[in-house]
């Protein structure tokens, strides 16, 4: 073998080996997103109070780290905020989703993401088309929300809650698509945490004032509560963002909606094995949960089937 064939053939077994990588950090990344649930229902905190020691925690920890390296423009910075905003909105109704009902419950929840994903974004970026294919699809999950939404009347609010946060973790993820490339990738996990703080800062001092019921009362926690909470914001928060964000750059959309999809899987596994969940849990639940799995998995091979079929035609 030449040199330089040799050379084209290591370069390839590189190539090869960095794009196993990246999916075995893309899985890892939607595992850690998985583990948020379990950590979360594992503090004697309220939702708020979890979001907001999480999201300050992070951003302080960012900012000490990053310092003169975190200067943008003012517009991008007020953007990057407010998108964290929206951010910590949905992390607090996430918790309570969990809190109320299940880890497996809110997972079910956040599975109708593609339903509202097919919806809202045509609606609120120009260059994405209408699809017919994942509108049917989100039609299928919500179906299966229905299915377990009807048969288990003590876990009704909680599929609730968790359906608004996952209309608030797909309008999140539409503004970030809008947003990403304004600043390298931890600079605008440091600005979106710092808008996270923010909305928990406000929504506990509007409690407050107001009599509503966000806060436990105490911010006394253990030792090894703690410790989950200094995971939840190093592994969870911190590192899976960052490096999400990162293989954005590398990863095809296929790629990434696939591993998405595969976040209500990972919850429901950890929920049942760390809290045993699926003893709550009966045949409708199950009947319910594998009609959401089948239409987000599908989902990502039939968008991939169709765009072949647009090139053809755009050729004729």
């Amino acid at each position: 073998m030449s040199r330089q064939a040799f050379g084209v053939s290591f370069s390839n077994s590189l190539s090869v080996f960095d794009s196993v990588l990246d999916y075995v950090k893309l899985h890892f990344v939607i595992l850690l997103w998985g583990v948020t649930a379990v950590l979360g229902n594992l503090v004697d905190l309220s939702s708020t109070q979890l979001v907001f020691v999480r999201s300050l925690l992070a951003s302080l920890l960012l900012a000490a780290l990053l310092r003169k390296n975190l200067a943008v423009r003012p517009r991008v910075a007020l953007l990057l905020i407010g998108n964290g905003m929206l951010l910590g909105a949905h992390w607090i109704l996430f918790f309570v989703a969990v809190k109320i009902a299940s880890v497996s419950v809110c997972m079910i929840g956040m599975a109708t993401v593609s339903f509202w994903t097919a919806i809202l974004e045509p609606m609120l970026v120009r260059r994405v088309r209408f699809n017919v294919i994942n509108l049917v699809l989100g039609v299928v999950a919500a179906v299966g929300v229905a299915v377990i939404y009807q048969s288990h009347a003590h876990f009704q609010s909680g599929v609730i809650v968790a359906i608004v946060a996952a209309v608030l973790a797909c309008l999140f993820s539409i503004f970030n698509g809008q947003l990403f490339g304004c600043a390298p990738p931890i600079v605008i996990v440091s600005y979106q945490m710092a808008g996270s703080t923010v909305f928990c800062a406000g929504a506990l001092s509007v409690s407050a004032l107001f009599g509503w019921n966000l806060s436990t009362g105490s911010w006394s926690l253990s030792a090894l509560q703690w410790i989950w909470i200094l995971i939840l914001v190093a592994a969870c928060t911190i590192y899976a963002y960052h490096v999400y964000i990162q293989l954005l750059e590398r990863l095809s959309v296929f790629t990434i909606n696939f591993a998405n999809n595969l976040e209500p899987v990972y919850g429901i596994a950890l929920g049942s094995l760390v809290f045993h969940d699926h003893r709550d849990l009966n045949t409708s639940f199950y009947m319910g949960a594998v009609v959401i799995a089948l239409s987000v998995l599908v989902q990502p091979w039939l968008s991939e089937l169709r765009t072949p079929q647009r090139k053809l035609r755009a050729q004729s």
